[in-house]
């Protein structure tokens, strides 16, 4: 039986090598299982180059493990390409998407001649074994330019079939092909290469995790991204969350870090200095542009009825970034997330003064759906203070990028397939267009690449005879396409993707808070900002993905502003006692502060018809300093009265928690007494005349009976 199979399998190699069918009777039935019956699952480790010249050898290297039942036999890998080169860009996602056995057939139909590897000659559940082949290209038959399907197909030996080869598990990716002299027009690919980070920073500068300094840190997210934009200066475009600078730079004269509940001096200011001082040297001739402070959610700001907040993020983002970095930097873009973004969020943002948006090219498709938009990676964008500019990112390459790159085989998927998107949109733009651009970018502005994805691609940027790079200046400077476009929907489920309205009103009301406690503060200054910005980081596009650690930063923030609006507080407790009906309450109020406040003052009964008094305004306390005041009052009733002595903002606003006094009148006794008095006496009056009454009955009647007699 395993005679005949290893017979079939050469045979099988025979009609690869001689390129011709045999007759049906002879050649041996190749079949196909199911895509959830795949018994075998191929992983490349390595393929190079891969941009293949013709004098190249093509190397794969990888492995195929079982996740059969039982053992197969006799596993072989060979490999195979298309017959021709992919007609149009839609093929390479429904290549991608192939299964074991696509319904239109193998998009990879031609065996190469001579690949079929041997694996290993039984292969139990669970097992592997590895392979390697080369094969020069000029073996490949690749007969003209373009983007090839290449395929690895694993096959093995059914048992209880004879001489039947059966395919067991294949794995598909892409080569272009464009060698020297080909005809083919580059097309300019712009690099958007953001660096932000979840901001979770308290306003006394705390972080609430351990995260942002191990990305800062040598082999980390951030630093990653840096070491390998350093390396293509020229390539990339960057862009930079001016929260993250700004932490970075604290971080540097000494941080602390919250860890399962206990505050811990962080070790890590050397890097995050170190850091700093790559990105300043690496974007020295390019430069960088700072995004609104904390890449805040601007449309679920905006909703919120918070739109200044996002003025600010747009407006004091330069200025930090420009603090932490010792060099000049503009900031007159947002990145929007997800790449789309609603109406009155951007009229904000243009009245803020933000002049280009980013967004994704299928949130503003074309006014006539026949209208190819491919290659105008801008556009102008109306809005109620004017048209503002929008580079639009292409949703393929962003797809592409956002594939996993949990393993080598991933990252080679990928690598493949954003070389054959680009090429692809190279070969199908008309050669005389005047807009033949792409933006290359990540889904979103905290992305986690690996560098054996992003170097290749780069380098390709540079290399690739389809290629040439543009930076983001020079496409802003080019004119934008005068293409009719629309701006596309903004539906439930990108307001659904926004910070909840629960969070949005939680941080509404921290504003609130920080804006009665700033309006107290004779001099604001240093007091206000750290909350205000620490509001900004609450506001963060962030936490649409991370809600959990975005209502930590909110909890922190509230306990942070308890502290410090309890600095100004009332001291007066016990109970004060009128001697009529009206009196004066004395209150003691100490500011703790270290410059002056002033504040109102008003006194609330519980219940509130029980009290009636006039607030006090303009009571100016020093710093450091109490103050005693005496409020009048007017008190209903002889029970005590549980009385709240309130602090109020400068409109009347309610100022931090109440102390509580209690409040009696002893005019409500004295006229009980003298009730009980004149009752008394009318008592004994009363007595008197009765007493009275009777002796005059007496002596009358004792007078009476003397004349009798």
């Amino acid at each position: 039986m395993r005679t005949r199979g290893l017979v079939g399998l050469l045979l099988v190699l025979l009609v690869g090598v001689s390129g011709t069918a045999l007759p049906a009777a002879a050649a041996p039935r190749v079949s196909a299982v199911d895509e959830g019956q795949a018994a075998l699952r191929i992983v490349i480790d390595e393929l190079l180059p891969a941009i293949p010249g013709p004098e190249d050898t093509l190397r794969i290297r990888g492995r195929v493990i079982s996740s059969a039942r039982s053992t197969v036999s006799d596993v072989a890998v060979q490999l195979r390409r298309s017959a021709s080169p992919l007609g149009a860009r839609h093929d390479i996602a429904q290549v991608f998407g192939a299964g074991l056995t696509p319904e239109a057939g193998d998009p990879d139909g031609v065996v190469v001649a001579g690949t079929s590897t041997s694996v290993d000659a039984s292969l139990p559940p669970g097992g592997r074994g590895a392979f390697t082949i080369r094969v020069p290209v000029s073996a490949l038959g690749l007969t003209e330019s373009g983007t090839y399907v290449l395929g690895l197909e694993a096959l093995a030996r059914e048992d209880g079939v004879d001489a039947t080869v059966v395919r067991k598990g294949v794995v598909r990716t892409f080569v272009p092909w464009y060698p020297p002299g080909s005809a083919i027009t580059p097309i300019q690919l712009v690099w958007l290469w953001p660096l932000a980070d979840w901001p979770a920073r308290t306003p006394d500068g705390i972080l609430l995790g351990n995260q942002t300094p191990t990305e800062l840190s040598p082999g980390g997210r951030l630093d990653q991204l840096l070491q390998i934009g350093d390396r293509f200066q020229s390539t990339v475009s960057w862009l930079a969350d001016p929260s993250l600078l700004q932490t970075a730079a604290a971080m540097t004269q000494g941080y602390q870090v919250m860890q399962d509940g206990a505050l811990v001096v962080g070790d890590q200011e050397q890097q995050a200095g170190a850091w700093l001082s790559g990105l300043t040297e690496a974007t020295r001739a390019a430069g960088v542009r700072a995004l609104p402070y904390a890449d805040i959610d601007a449309s679920a700001v905006t909703r919120a009825g918070m739109s200044n907040d996002v003025v600010r993020a747009v407006t004091q983002g330069p200025a930090i970034a420009s603090s932490a970095l010792g060099t000049p930097v503009t900031g007159d873009l947002y990145w929007a997330p997800f790449g789309r973004i609603d109406r009155p969020a951007l009229d904000v943002l243009a009245s803020a003064g933000v002049t280009t948006l980013v967004l994704a090219a299928d949130a503003m498709p074309a006014t006539d759906p026949a209208q190819p938009t491919e290659g105008m990676a801008s556009a102008a964008l109306p809005t109620s203070v004017g048209s503002i500019r929008t580079v639009l990112t292409d949703p393929g390459l962003t797809q592409t990028l956002s594939l996993p790159q949990r393993s080598a085989s991933d990252v080679i998927l990928a690598r493949q397939r954003f070389l054959a998107e680009t090429a692809m949109i190279a070969r199908a733009l008309p050669a005389d267009q005047s807009a033949r651009t792409v933006v290359a970018a990540p889904a979103s502005v905290r992305w986690a690449p690996t560098a054996s994805l992003l170097s290749p691609l780069l380098r390709a940027t540079r290399t690739a005879p389809w290629l040439s790079p543009l930076s983001l200046q020079e496409l802003l400077d080019a004119p934008p396409s005068t293409t009719s476009r629309q701006r596309g929907g903004y539906g439930q489920r990108a307001r659904d993707a926004e910070l909840s309205e629960d969070y949005m009103v939680r941080v509404s009301r921290l504003n609130d808070r920080l804006n009665v406690l700033s309006s107290i503060i004779d001099d604001p200054t240093g007091i206000s900002e750290p909350f205000a910005e620490a509001l900004l980081r609450g506001e963060s596009s962030a936490w649409r993905t991370e809600p959990a650690a975005g209502e930590r930063l909110l909890t922190a923030i509230s306990a942070g502003l308890a502290d410090e609006t309890a600095r100004v507080r009332v001291l007066s407790v016990g109970t004060i006692t009128f001697s009529g009906d009206t009196g004066r309450v004395p209150v003691t109020i100490t500011n703790e502060l270290d410059r002056s406040v002033t504040v109102g003052l008003d006194l609330r009964g519980r219940p509130a018809l029980r009290l009636s008094s006039e607030p006090l305004t303009g009571i100016r306390i020093e710093a450091g300093k109490m103050a005693s005041v005496d409020i009048e009052a007017r008190v209903v009733g002889g029970d005590p009265l549980t009385v709240d002595v309130q602090l109020l903002g400068p409109e009347g606003e309610t100022y931090g928690a109440p102390a509580t006094i209690t409040v009696t009148s002893t005019a409500y006794a004295r006229a009980a007494s003298w009730v009980v008095a004149a009752a008394f006496l009318a008592i004994v009056i009363f007595v008197v005349v009765g007493v009275t009454r009777r002796i005059r009955k007496a002596r009358t009647s004792r007078t009476s009976s003397g004349l009798e007699r």
